[in-house]
């Protein structure tokens, strides 16, 4: 698998993820989700969109470096 092809499914898990919260929030919506989101949800969705932005940076310089190579 390519580092733009992992890329791709942890976005999507990633927003699998916050869709299916939404729902759950649509049933669950008090003080123990909030906890929850603050601890879980939040923390979860903030280092994935880390991981996809290094992940994307990465590919960049692996492509220029292949072609640097060439």
């Amino acid at each position: 698998m390519s580092l733009q092809g992992g890329r791709g499914m942890i976005v999507d898990a990633r927003r699998d993820l916050l869709a299916r919260w939404d729902r759950v929030t649509d049933v669950w919506d008090d003080a123990n989700a909030r906890a929850f989101e603050k601890r879980y949800i939040e923390p979860v969705d903030r280092h994935v969109r880390q991981a996809a932005e290094a992940m994307e940076k990465l590919a960049a310089v692996l492509d220029r470096a292949r072609r640097e190579c060439e």
